[in-house]
């Protein structure tokens, strides 16, 4: 098969652009695609921001490159890559769903990265400072605080200013809480970033844009990109599958959510019963035993099944709790009316 190179497939649709609603940034294909080879001004602007360090060359060769291949695949996972001064590594990656083990897997990435600079048998010391940027569109619980933008380091117990290594560096950027710091602090530039990646279309980007030049560029190739039909059904794929697993996700909760409800249930109904056996001896026993301390304990699980009744639960359950047949459940059903 004959690949298609970004730059034919970006490309394609340049002319005669037209005045529509922009896609959304925040999705991999459409932000890969922005923040790509030819575009190393906006990327550069990006990360400089994000990590307050001024860089003098960002290479953006080793990114991966949109294929046909890619195109086809409607969960293809697209980090940006880029190499810094020195040879470090940027890696800048967008979560939009809150997967289990977050903050495990963001490790193990960093890791891989880290590692991967070496080859078999290279000395540790070629080993380059690794920076993961992960912007998520949800709120980290275990987070309790304000903070929409947390940098993490390898740091001592009890001396938190020194550090083990400064290779180590690890961006964690929540988009939902940079949407309210930015209500309160327009200059804040990472939050400016992620208005525009949640939604460019805003008439708060568009203002800010006016006085961002690095956002006004942004904006300027994201309606390029727009336009792009092949770009659009990408996005639209990732859209659908997105949709779907989160619609996965919602019903095995409330499938769980109903599983463990109905467990609860009838646990607690089957203590009641043990509890209200017991009652039913006593009382049968104080009242005296000529009254049979038998009467005493069936009419106390009588009036538990007839309350297990009242609250509808299936009647194969209710023989399992009780230990009585389907069929004399029935008959206190029918006499209870």
């Amino acid at each position: 098969m004959v690949k298609t190179s970004e730059n034919e497939i970006l490309n394609k649709e340049e002319v005669g652009i037209k005045e529509e609603k922009l896609l959304s940034p925040k999705y991999d294909v459409v932000f890969h695609a922005l923040f790509r080879k030819g575009n190393e001004n906006i990327t550069k602007a990006l990360i400089q921001d994000i990590t307050q360090r001024e860089y003098k060359i960002i290479d953006m060769d080793k990114n991966v490159i949109i294929t046909n291949d890619n195109i086809k695949k409607k969960n293809e996972i697209l980090d940006l890559k880029v190499e810094l001064d020195d040879g470090e590594i940027c890696n800048i990656e967008i979560q939009l769903i809150n997967k289990k083990n977050f903050r495990e897997r963001m490790l193990e990435y960093w890791a891989k990265l880290y590692s991967n600079q070496l080859d078999k048998g290279e000395d540790y010391i070629k080993l380059k400072r690794t920076i993961l940027i992960a912007i998520v569109d949800f709120n980290i619980k275990e987070f309790k605080n304000e903070n929409y933008h947390t940098l993490w380091r390898i740091r001592e117990d009890k001396n938190k200013k020194l550090i083990l290594t400064n290779d180590f560096e690890l961006h964690i950027i929540e988009m939902k809480k940079a949407k309210e710091i930015l209500g309160n602090n327009k200059d804040d530039k990472v939050a400016q970033w992620m208005s525009f990646l949640d939604n460019p279309n805003s008439m708060e980007v568009k203002n800010m844009s006016e006085n961002n030049q690095d956002i006004n560029e942004a904006l300027e190739q994201l309606r390029k990109l727009s336009a792009n039909k092949q770009l659009r059904e990408m996005l639209d794929r990732e859209e659908r599958y997105e949709r779907d697993r989160r619609a996965e996700m919602q019903y095995a909760k409330e499938e769980a959510q109903e599983e463990g409800l109905a467990k609860g249930l009838a646990k607690g109904l089957a203590e009641g019963l043990a509890e209200g056996l017991a009652e039913g001896r006593a009382k049968g026993l104080a009242e005296g035993r000529a009254e049979g301390r038998e009467e005493g304990r069936e009419e106390n699980r009588r009036e538990v099944i007839i309350e297990m009744l009242k609250k509808e639960l299936p009647i194969k359950l209710i023989s399992e709790i009780t230990h009585l047949t389907e069929e004399e459940i029935r008959d206190i059903k029918k006499s209870n009316k």
